[in-house]
């Protein structure tokens, strides 16, 4: 089939570039489930480092506690998410995107509120149970990111070199960042309550992580070669 081109002026693009962006992604993709275990068991040493280092030794195990809060600590967090969710409906209109992020984030945190009003000894998870589902949950999201880049970067004709130094610089910017987003939700648990747990893991877990891959994808495209208007094809 011939090469195709972009309107905007991008470097063309051909099923062989394509297929080999499809043939990396399947080898990272096979790379990284051989070795998700080891990667997993990492994360928890680099949880263990900082732990005996910031005073809260167990970090990755289950001998890691989080303590529950007091009544007195629930309520004053229901007034300041009460206060936070009606305040954020004065902002101006050019505010409203963030009204909208701050209003959801005041919905998750005032039903972890009511929840702990209602039955706090049912609370079903621990600290441990917390760390281990955002480090499995990000070794997951690790595994789609070849794919994902593959076909929706890697189809572009790009330099044989990005082809293969892109998503090896994503997956390790995540390799790093994982175990120490984990390292930073341990240290404001460790030291706060399980109060802030649905929060942190509904929007500033896998959600949070969402947006940085999007970030990252477009850093990648601004990468990609383009060619002067002359030069491309109809």
């Amino acid at each position: 089939m011939n090469s195709t081109t972009h309107a905007d002026g991008l470097a063309l693009w051909r099923w062989r570039d394509g297929l080999l962006a499809l043939a990396l992604a399947a080898v990272q993709t096979l790379l990284l489930w051989q070795g998700q275990a080891a990667l997993l068991q990492g994360w928890r040493e680099v949880l263990a480092f900082w732990g005996t280092r910031l005073g809260s030794p167990g970090l990755g195990t289950h001998t890691a506690l989080t303590p529950l809060p007091s009544v007195a600590w629930v309520l004053g967090t229901a007034v300041v998410t009460a206060a936070l969710y009606l305040w954020s409906g004065r902002w101006p209109e050019r505010h409203w995107p963030w009204r909208v992020l701050v209003r959801g984030l005041c919905l998750v945190q005032a039903s972890a509120c009511l929840f702990l009003l209602w039955a706090p000894a049912r609370f079903p998870y621990g600290l441990a149970q917390h760390l281990n589902a955002l480090l499995q949950l990000g070794a997951d999201l690790m595994l789609t990111m070849p794919l994902m880049l593959a076909l929706g970067w890697g189809l572009l004709r790009l330099p044989w070199h990005l082809k293969v130094l892109g998503p090896l610089a994503v997956l390790a910017y995540f390799a790093v960042w994982l175990p120490h987003q984990a390292v930073l939700h341990a240290w404001l648990l460790s030291h706060g309550s399980v109060l802030f747990m649905p929060v942190l893991f509904l929007c500033f877990g896998l959600l949070l992580d969402g947006w940085l891959f999007i970030a990252l994808y477009a850093w990648l495209a601004s990468l990609t070669p383009r060619v002067p208007a002359a030069e491309v094809q109809p």
